[in-house]
């Protein structure tokens, strides 16, 4: 394989040679819900400019914020580029950059004020006309579950989960997804009356790691490990989640939530599964959650859990090099 020069937005592993053309989404706006948590901040806007600068949006993008904060379109600006300046991973263009801020757009309301909702459609619309969105729109919901049903409801009413002809609405929903089975299931149903199944997306952050999606890699496509990668010769695996930004501003979210609901049934089992599971048939949706599902099906939890697992509380350390208070750092 020749060289490849590294450069903003180029794989180190893709040879010079192979003259693909990357996929680049069609025209189409994001709108974000939450858009002044921490998900937000730090990895959803520098993820949009990312994409930008790679060549990756089309022309034709819009970037939405809905949110209580009583902010004009250049208060929501402003906030995106402080965002894109200290958290993206390219090298910040300030072409990129004049480009992306025209589509920027904010929406100030409560979830239960459907006026606001009305201005969302509005705002929509104008930038259907003005950014050649043409209708279609996929719908963030960076808010905590208990707001999932309220917001699916109210696009439902204002009419912006209905596409006309050659358009789509899509959804995306962060975890945690639900308190237990029950909840889950509830708000399954609720979401699913709104937007069809192939129109929900249940985002895990984490599985968009190179780190993670390297295990693929290394398990099935490096000689070495896959023949030995079973429990023949595999005692056990450890996986260990650490961080070092402690609670900061999500003292709120983790009271109501809290850190295992958090982490474990989502980012900590998709590693457990991608680590254990069988080598899939095809690396499509379909195939590769038949085969996490073989996984989870076939686990045994202890009757007590007490004698199984460790479980801390919020307590004072050291965050970097710096102590922090009881209210900043967890401890597991």
């Amino acid at each position: 394989m020749p060289p490849v020069e590294i450069g903003p937005g180029r794989n180190p592993l893709r040879a010079a040679s192979d003259r693909r053309l990357s996929r680049i989404a069609g025209p189409s706006g994001l709108v974000i819900f939450g858009v002044t948590g921490d998900l937000s901040r730090k990895k959803l806007m520098p993820a949009v400019y990312d994409l930008a600068n790679r060549g990756l949006l089309p022309p034709g993008f819009a970037l939405v914020g809905f949110a209580r904060r009583e902010w004009d379109d250049q208060d929501f600006e402003k906030v995106v580029y402080e965002a894109v300046k200290q958290y993206a991973r390219t090298p910040f263009d300030e072409d990129v950059w004049k480009q992306l801020r025209e589509g920027v757009r904010f929406v100030q309301g409560e979830f239960d004020d459907d006026a606001a909702f009305d201005r969302l459609k509005s705002t929509l619309t104008e930038l259907d006309e003005t950014r050649g969105t043409m209708g279609n729109h996929a719908f963030y919901l960076s808010i905590p579950p208990k707001s999932f049903p309220q917001v699916t409801e109210q696009l439902k009413r204002s009419g912006l989960a209905d596409p006309k002809d050659g358009e789509w609405r899509r959804v995306v929903i962060e975890k945690p997804f639900g308190s237990d089975l029950t909840t889950a299931r509830e708000l399954n149903d609720v979401v699913e009356s709104v937007f069809p199944p192939d129109s929900v997306f249940r985002i895990d952050h984490y599985l968009g790691k190179e780190t993670v999606q390297n295990i693929l890699a290394l398990r099935f496509a490096n000689q070495l490990y896959e023949p030995i990668w079973n429990a023949n010769y595999v005692d056990h695996v450890q996986i260990t989640m650490a961080e070092d930004i402690g609670v900061g501003g999500r003292a709120g979210y983790y009271d109501g939530i809290g850190a295992a609901r958090d982490v474990i049934q989502n980012h900590l089992l998709q590693l457990f599964a991608l680590t254990a599971m069988e080598e899939p048939v095809s690396f499509d949706a379909a195939d590769l959650r038949a085969e996490k599902e073989k996984v989870l099906s076939a686990v045994h939890l202890p009757a007590d859990l007490s004698t199984a697992t460790a479980r801390g509380q919020y307590s004072a350390g050291w965050q970097g090099a710096r102590r922090s208070s009881a209210s900043s750092t967890r401890t597991g």
